[in-house]
């Protein structure tokens, strides 16, 4: 659909507004009231609303667009050229000046391929899925209930999105549609690599067979890597919350799998109800067998906490990680023995335990530290927000300079269990550099280190 461009330009003057607005009203919030986490949240999701439709409105095609949107620079008058050029450079995104456009910088972290490790497949499924399903399965649910559902105000209220969306499910083959918007979402953030995981325990309570599941979604998972080129990998969430025995069920049915898809397992779940201690013999197992294991942690509990997931359960990640700042001893022991933290600033300023802000994130404090880290979303339909905005927010909130977002990026690869982590930057870096002369900065190549 083509629009005039008089029209773009006077909506996209009206998002900035309103944007520049809601960010100026959420930097008034107080940090310490009850109220903050719920009020920060509802900004966040409508900011997020707002930069979506400007990406969209920016990528639609010009109907008869002005002659000094085609005019080549060095024509006309020193003035007019002056004019053509500051206005040129808003719509092309030059990145090399001292306060670029914000837009520009969205659109080059979304263009940049990038890998994600920590996100939740339940938590990926778009609503339009969502009531495919619902309506396929012969469940009544209306356009009201849905937006009932997503217009949670507390972490109850996320809990019970992640069961409506797993209420979906009636049937194995369901799940390949989960993977389906799993990847519409990989591709719109330019993700090449992700590892998610998958929550079995609600769905074969309900019934469904383990190896059904996964056979469904280990196919689906081919075809699209052989389709877009993108690897997606599983782990299985073991979660704290059906108990030790249930995460030990859990790892023996990933235990009798043969998918090269399915590469470890997570321990998710309520991180206060199930201590990391509780699942250190379900960890020695997998690692025994071969299993790569992860852990959420300090993300509603103490340092001490990720002191046990690390020490008990060996730990190769950690989760959020928000509370490690409390404890500079932590600090140092996961920097010299490079246990990376996945990083989830909107997650975590939802949850507020440690985090009421993204400028009072502990990610500006790891980085400086020389901590491995990586950029995740945990969550992105739930929340509304997506991994260009993730990095977005390092940029916007925290001071992150252009160089530094892509160092986290390489640091990302570095993260990941991907089995040829150079090959991987190094394709990676190829298609940043090129990407980078785009937008007018320089191409210096960044050295890997495994």
């Amino acid at each position: 659909m083509e629009v005039p461009f008089s029209e773009i330009l006077s909506r996209i003057a009206v998002i900035d507004r309103d944007i520049a607005e809601l960010n100026r009203l959420k930097s008034r919030l107080p940090a310490d009231r009850p109220y903050s986490p719920t009020i920060q949240l509802t900004f966040d999701k409508q900011i997020n609303t707002l930069l979506n439709e400007r990406v969209s409105l920016m990528e639609l095609p010009v109907l008869h667009p002005p002659l000094w949107l085609l005019s080549k620079e060095g024509e006309g008058s020193a003035e007019q050229v002056s004019i053509l050029k500051e206005r040129k450079s808003l719509l092309a995104g030059d990145l090399s000046v001292a306060h670029p456009n914000e837009q520009d910088v969205i659109n080059f972290i979304r263009e940049i391929p990038k890998t994600e490790v920590h996100l939740h497949l339940e938590a990926c499924v778009n609503k339009e899925t969502l009531k495919f399903l619902y309506k396929k399965n012969g469940i009544e649910v209306t356009d009201q209930e849905f937006e009932d559902k997503y217009n949670f105000k507390d972490l109850n209220g996320f809990i019970q999105v992640f069961f409506f969306v797993q209420g979906s499910v009636k049937e194995a083959s369901d799940l390949g549609y989960f993977i389906d918007s799993l990847a519409d979402y990989l591709r719109s953030n330019n993700i090449v690599y992700c590892e998610a995981f998958f929550a079995p325990s609600k769905f074969i309570q309900n019934g469904l067979d383990f190896d059904e599941m996964v056979e469904v979604m280990v196919n689906r998972i081919r075809q699209i890597e052989v389709k877009d080129g993108i690897s997606i990998r599983l782990l299985v969430d073991v979660s704290r919350s059906f108990g030790p025995e249930n995460a030990m069920n859990n790892l023996k049915r990933v235990l009798g799998l043969k998918h090269k898809e399915v590469i470890g397992i997570g321990l998710g779940g309520a991180e206060l109800m199930g201590p990391a201690k509780d699942y250190a013999e379900v960890f020695k197992i997998a690692r025994e067998s071969g299993l790569r294991c992860v852990a959420h942690s300090g993300e509603d509990d103490g340092p001490w906490a990720i002191w046990d997931a690390v020490n008990l359960c060996k730990a190769e990640r950690i989760g959020h990680g928000t509370s490690a700042i409390q404890d500079p001893e932590l600090v140092r022991y996961m920097k010299e023995n490079k246990i990376p933290i996945e990083i989830c600033v909107t997650s975590n300023v939802f949850t507020g335990k440690y985090v009421r802000k993204e400028q009072n994130h502990p990610v500006r404090y790891y980085y400086d530290q020389g901590l491995m880290l990586c950029i995740n979303t945990d969550d992105p339909d739930i929340f509304n927000v997506n991994l260009t905005y993730e990095f977005f927010k390092l940029y916007r909130f925290l001071d992150f300079s252009i160089d530094e977002i892509i160092d986290l990026v390489r640091q990302g690869v570095l993260c990941t269990f991907h089995p040829e982590k150079e090959s991987l930057w190094k394709s990676m870096e190829e298609k940043i550099d090129q990407i980078k002369v785009k937008y007018n900065l320089n191409t210096e190549k960044q050295v890997i280190s495994v």
